[in-house]
């Protein structure tokens, strides 16, 4: 009988790195934190007459620290792991084996690492056997603890990410500002010029992961070398920023002008914010942050347990005054002139609002209790002059209660947005001691 090879063996680990050892990523560490307490405590479960979580599965971008976490996870726990990667995850054998001594040495930990690797069977593409490895994660003693890892949320079959499974979900997205410091400070050990503006270029790199940043670090060396110069400048360290990121130089005015937008959407998302505290009190926010989500350069975070179901003529007006304040904000801040294209999905949202307000949820004062989304059909141009003359209105008013909203609360704006350009992300806690304890009863326009 042939005997298995020792390396194929699955040993015992212990992390030899903790949270303190991973550069940025607070809110994800602190989450980790209070699970590890659910993890190391699950009698406190109990009184809630709920199973004990199996598992976590972290997910985000390539190169953004998710193996890191995992293995400080591990740490923070106290706790040893085994690991399961690449061709491994295809072979249930091999994997069954894992839990097997994982479940000896219990409590213990199994790190999953990119399960959605991709693997050929048979001369075709195929996935990792999820179903298999759900079967194995429900029948494996509750005092072990999976950690799986994976690029994307959408790629994982949802059996695994069922009840007593992969319990946790948590999303890494691109490297926070603290990160990036850390790896352009790694660049400022080198040979430099002192006039380099770090701050400048920490905001100019977001978007990019680990990996890029390193190439950033060895091209501009590369680059100083080349050119026969002593060290690197913040032409060299833009330029090869501009060339990983983009491809291709970039313009200085392009620079200029991705700085500018930062700055506008600090304004834009700030005025969001405070405006939404104001009129919105019952719906509570969790974030502000202009760190660029996906294709979107900024947002504002809400508890979705707090949003609205039934909606009042004053909720759905003093919406749409958040909606159109960060134009608003933006016009104040560099003129009418200089507005752009920031506020699109602004703008449309509360054009929707205010005409559903005036045509099926009959809140208009003139035009009274109609809905005329069952009447559309038959006629398409019942009441087109009158809807579009208090369309018009309504949104002239909200308008004008917008600016005069935001001219009272500018100071709030603006140092909730200064806040943003210097740290990118401001939580619930520091967005409250901003705007303090501020009350606002404001009531809507007679004529509405």
């Amino acid at each position: 009988m042939a005997t298995k090879k020792t390396k194929d063996i699955p040993k015992l680990k212990k992390s030899k790195i903790g949270f303190d050892d991973v550069v940025g990523h607070k809110q994800i560490k602190e989450r980790l934190k209070g699970i590890i307490r659910i993890v190391k405590n699950p009698e406190i479960l109990e009184r809630f007459d709920t199973a004990i979580p199996k598992g976590l599965l972290i997910y985000g971008p390539v190169s953004v620290g998710k193996k890191m976490l995992a293995k400080a996870f591990t740490k923070e726990a106290g706790l040893s792991y085994l690991e399961i990667s690449g061709s491994k995850l295809f072979e249930l054998d091999y994997i069954k084996e894992v839990y097997e001594i994982a479940s000896k040495h219990a409590p213990c930990m199994v790190i999953l690492e990119d399960i959605d690797i991709k693997g050929i069977m048979q001369g075709a593409i195929t996935n990792v056997s999820f179903s298999d490895i759900a079967k194995v994660l429900e029948s494996t003693n509750e005092m072990v603890f999976t950690v799986a890892t994976a690029e994307s949320l959408d790629e994982i079959d949802p059996v695994l990410t069922s009840p007593q499974k992969l319990d946790f979900l948590l999303e890494v997205l691109e490297l926070d500002k603290d990160a990036r410091r850390f790896f352009i400070e790694k660049i400022m050990q080198k040979p430099h010029d002192t006039k380099i503006d770090v701050e400048r270029i920490v905001r100019y790199i977001a978007g990019m992961s680990a990996l890029e940043l390193e190439r950033v670090g060895r091209m501009a060396a590369l680059s100083v070398v080349e050119q026969d110069k002593e060290l690197i400048t913040e032409e060299i360290l833009i330029e090869q920023i501009n060339i990983i990121k983009y491809g291709h130089k970039v313009e200085k005015k392009m620079v200029e002008n991705l700085e500018k937008e930062l700055k506008m959407t600090a304004y834009h998302e700030a005025a969001h914010a405070v405006l939404s505290v104001l009129l919105l009190p019952h719906i509570k926010i969790e974030q502000v942050t202009i760190a660029p989500r996906s294709k979107t350069l900024g947002f504002v975070s809400y508890n979705d347990e707090d949003q609205l179901s039934n909606v009042t003529k004053k909720d759905l007006y003093h919406d749409v005054c958040v909606l159109l304040s960060g134009r608003v904000a933006n016009v104040k801040k560099i003129g009418s002139e200089q507005m752009d294209s920031g506020a699109q999905n602004d703008l449309s949202q509360a054009s929707l609002q205010i005409y559903a307000a005036i045509t099926t949820l009959g809140m208009d004062k003139e035009l009274g209790y109609i809905n005329l989304s069952a009447i559309g059909s038959l006629d398409n141009y019942f009441l087109e002059q009158q809807i579009e003359k208090r369309f018009l209105h309504w949104i002239h008013a909200a308008k004008h209660d917008t600016e005069k909203l935001v001219d009272a609360y500018w100071e709030k704006i603006e140092t909730l947005a200064l806040k943003l350009i210097e740290q990118e992300i401001v939580e619930s806690d520091e967005l409250s001691s901003i705007i303090g304890d501020t009350e606002l009863s404001h009531k809507i326009p007679d004529s509405l």
